[in-house]
């Protein structure tokens, strides 16, 4: 999750903060030592002493199978914490939380390394960042580079077995596995286009895309299915991207290289120390305590 080093990057140089990653305690310490304990919530939680401060944030919907039961599940179970963060509206209006408890919005923003790390030499036609499973129907995307002479595209991100067996000798189809997020900016870059291959189903449709985020400050041209969340924010940032059918992903090279591509993004305004200090986060915590 980008956003937790973004939150640590972010509190190690504010004065008064000193900021941790649970993952990499190695021992060193326990969750009682610290002032304020901060979950990205699924089900349950921590049980912790009374004088600490509990945050609870939901970064997305619930997915998978049933996953409005799964929303009423963690609000009906989860504990109540002291302050609860959502990435946006949509999100908050999901769980449908009736308490009083204070909450803020944090939505998702742009690393600087994304910047940086513009190549002038492709190495690759197309790109494709995140999670490569039957979940988000990505076969559909694979099967049409599989069958039609599209190009050459570049998988970045966890693959399913299946998946990766299915299509790891065709040469056009690069599958890189999980790597790095510091180097993710460095792959992407030597695409021509980044493709946004989101499902137009809940909860995917209501939820911001990092990958579009970071495709568009990578410079690169931008191919996405077409969605409510997407269609907005073209709407609401000047852009154009070249949007297709979920059900019927064929990439037409020709239109594709005739078609207006328009990045009008004020990229500034999506770097992760921004997007943090406009969600108050900040604020909230120092009232808290």
């Amino acid at each position: 999750m980008p956003e937790v080093e973004a939150y640590i990057h972010y509190f190690n140089k504010t004065e008064g903060f000193k900021a941790y990653d649970s993952s990499k305690f190695e021992g060193e310490y326990m969750l009682e030592d610290f002032d304020v304990v901060w979950e990205f919530k699924g089900l349950g939680g921590l049980k912790i002493k009374e004088d600490q401060i509990l945050i609870h944030e939901y970064a997305s919907l619930s997915t998978g199978s049933f996953p409005k039961f799964k929303n009423l599940m963690k609000t009906t179970i989860n504990p109540k914490p002291n302050l609860r963060i959502f990435l946006n509206e949509n999100v908050r209006l999901g769980f449908g939380f009736k308490d009083s408890i204070e909450y803020c919005y944090r939505d998702m923003g742009i690393d600087e390394n994304f910047l940086k790390l513009r190549s002038s030499k492709k190495d690759y036609d197309f790109v494709y960042v995140g999670s490569i499973s039957r979940e988000r129907e990505v076969e559909k995307l694979l099967e049409n580079f599989s069958k039609n002479k599209i190009g050459k595209i570049c998988m970045v991100g966890n693959v399913d077995n299946e998946i990766f067996n299915k299509y790891k000798n065709n040469g056009n189809i690069i599958f890189t596995g999980k790597v790095p997020y510091s180097e993710v900016p460095k792959i992407a870059s030597k695409a021509v286009y980044g493709i946004n291959f989101m499902p137009d189903k809940y909860p995917f449709k209501l939820q911001t895309s990092t990958k579009l985020l970071e495709y568009l400050a990578l410079d690169l041209k931008v191919i996405t299915t077409n969605y409510s969340w997407v269609r907005q924010f073209e709407r609401s940032h000047n852009c154009s991207f070249y949007k297709m059918n979920m059900n019927e992903f064929n990439i037409n090279i020709n239109e594709l290289e005739k078609y207006e591509f328009k990045n009008n993004l004020n990229v500034n305004d999506f770097l992760w120390d921004r997007i943090i200090e406009q969600s108050k986060i900040k604020k909230n915590i120092l009232q808290l305590i």
